[in-house]
């Protein structure tokens, strides 16, 4: 299980809860992983992974919009790639694929790294300037 740590720490609070919910979901992945999950639970995991990704993006979007953040557009784009591999992800469900959640742990790993670990803490200085905290 993945606990939180300052390491994924963004110094928004804000932002910070909401990496936390998308810790809680990976946690989800780990322990449906652990066992002979079904195609139910995999569809729980996705509705709530496009529901993190919905309104986390938003939410980071319009600060960046804001607070002009200069890649913004770079940013937009990750978060458009994992929109689109949510999109793959459920069509694979759809059509009886449902045993992925080895591949959709690897993918929300690699996102937990390099997305929030480092994508993320760039605006951080940014957000920081401009009173959020």
């Amino acid at each position: 299980m993945i606990e939180w740590s300052n390491k994924y720490s963004v110094g928004v609070s804000v932002i910070d809860e909401e990496h936390k919910g998308f810790i809680d979901i990976i946690n989800k992945v780990i322990t449906a992983r652990q066992r002979n999950y079904s195609q139910g639970e995999v569809e729980e995991v996705l509705s709530e992974l496009v529901k993190f990704a919905r309104e986390h993006f938003k939410t980071e979007e319009d600060y960046m919009s804001k607070f002009q953040y200069p890649d913004y557009l770079l940013h937009y784009n990750e978060h458009l790639n994992f929109s689109l591999h949510m999109i793959i992800y459920n069509n694979q469900v759809i059509n009886g694929e449902y045993k992925i959640m080895d591949e959709l742990y690897s993918y929300l790993q690699e996102w937990l790294i390099h997305h929030i670990q480092k994508t993320d803490k760039k605006y951080t200085k940014c957000f920081n300037k401009n009173g959020l905290r």
